[in-house]
């Protein structure tokens, strides 16, 4: 059976947005918190794409350090863009599995 014909227009992929995602804790006394955020309602594309870039930076780093050994600034700042990234990919699952109606940014 062959489908019927349509003039309609195909409709565009709805864009997949961010959820909310706290990194970088704090925890003082009693007091804990996240310094930092990824925000709701971001293009989970640009999230992805970020996130894949911080991931290289961390390579590249951790590949010239192999031999000379590290600081405790650099094993800082390779943890901070491991973080970062994780916290991007983490608020793009949601949206990439179930569409920003079912579990994504609203």
């Amino acid at each position: 059976m062959q489908p019927k014909n349509s003039n309609n227009q195909p409709v565009a992929q709805e864009a997949l947005l961010t959820d909310a995602t706290a990194f970088h804790e704090l925890s003082h006394g009693e007091y804990e918190s996240c310094l930092l955020k990824v925000r709701r309602g971001m293009p989970a594309t640009e999230a992805l794409n970020l996130s894949s870039m911080l991931m290289g930076s961390a390579l590249e780093i951790m590949t010239h350090l192999i031999d000379d050994g590290m600081t405790t600034n650099q094993i800082y700042g390779v943890r901070f863009l491991i973080e970062a990234s994780a916290a991007l990919v983490d608020a793009s699952v949601a949206p990439v599995e179930h569409g920003n109606r079912q579990g994504g940014a609203q």
